[in-house]
């Protein structure tokens, strides 16, 4: 083999190897769950991970895999938590569940915002087992394990880790802000019974876009058609193939994975909640999957609108110059 068709092979196995550990982790998660006949199994959080890990050029998150790991575990425990001590309904258990994800961020002092789905989730799903969150640290751990080979192998840059500012007060108007928002789509959500207006993967999406300088929300537009075309795609995917063809629940993640990753790198936007969004679908009771694309088009909307107005915007830009000024003693 010559020297250029060597450095043509190592370069494909560069661009490829990512995008197969990401099928494998997706499609393995699922078919350990239906093997083992155990929904808590499936953390759709992980393929986010491995969306933003293995397969995004850099990582994509301002973080160290021990403070990843270490907050992937607090919050899911804590999402159980919620759902056998707290004696509240469910809209305010959810409310409160993104409350805490939010401020767990704010002490991580990372960006890792997907801590927020791992204790949402259980919520949502109303999980009082201990096999979500040993689930997830499990998945998490691995994965964070695979991206360290990719490190090693040359395939992925190491990174290191330098933690974000300390909370400040702007920090505490924008935790408000996404707060009151959340808790009034989860009021609305509970209310018409159209949970998945604040599913786990499009709360850490709201609270990703709210950051100052997000690369995503440079173009809104785009990238909140790529969130729905994940919800749709994992939707598609297991209505064709489990629905109607009668086949396992894994092959619908294979196909879902799939496509997905060929959605990604031809938009070139890797966004991790997408992933979450076209795993969650292999999670959902099969009446649901009608109206699922539709609720996470609605609060795509909502969300991506707001975060524009309130954090982006000209306007917002202009008000945030005078904030300072108006918050001092």
């Amino acid at each position: 083999m010559t020297y250029k068709r060597r450095t043509t092979f190592r370069r494909a196995f560069a661009r490829l190897f990512p995008c197969v550990l990401f099928c494998l982790a997706v499609t393995g998660m699922v078919g350990a769950s239906e093997l083992l006949a155990e929904r808590e199994i499936l953390f759709p959080e992980a393929a986010a991970i491995a969306l933003g890990a293995l397969v995004a050029p850099r990582l994509a998150w301002r973080t160290s895999y021990p403070a990843l790991l270490l907050s992937i575990a607090l919050c899911a425990f804590s999402g159980v938590l919620i759902v056998r001590v707290l004696p509240l309904p469910l809209a305010w258990q959810l409310a409160f569940a993104y409350l805490v994800g939010q401020l767990v961020l704010l002490a991580s002092r990372t960006s890792f915002a997907p801590l927020i789905s791992a204790v949402v989730l259980p919520v949502l799903l109303g999980t009082r087992s201990l096999v979500y969150p040993a689930a997830a640290i499990l998945l998490t751990a691995l994965l964070l394990f695979l991206r360290i080979v990719l490190e090693k192998t040359g395939i992925r840059a190491a990174v290191s880790f330098s933690p974000l500012p300390p909370p400040d007060r702007h920090d505490g108007i924008a935790l408000c802000l996404r707060s009151l928002l959340t808790a009034a789509m989860c009021l609305i959500a509970v209310r018409t019974s159209l949970l998945y207006l604040v599913c786990p993967p499009i709360l850490v999406a709201f609270t990703e876009f709210t950051r100052p300088n997000n690369a995503a929300m440079r173009t809104p537009l785009r990238a909140a058609a790529l969130l729905c075309a994940a919800a749709a795609i994992g939707t598609l995917s297991r209505a064709l193939l489990c629905v109607l063809l009668s086949w396992p629940l894994t092959a619908a993640a294979a196909l879902a994975s799939i496509a997905l990753l060929l959605l990604v790198t031809a938009q070139k936007l890797f966004l991790p909640p997408a992933a979450a969004l076209a795993v969650l679908a292999m999670l959902l009771p099969a009446p649901a999957l009608a109206s699922y694309p539709l609720q996470v088009l609605c609060a795509t909307a909502v969300y991506v609108g707001c975060a524009y107005l309130c954090f982006h915007s000209p306007a917002e830009k202009k008000h945030a110059a005078l904030l300072p000024a108006l918050l001092a003693p």
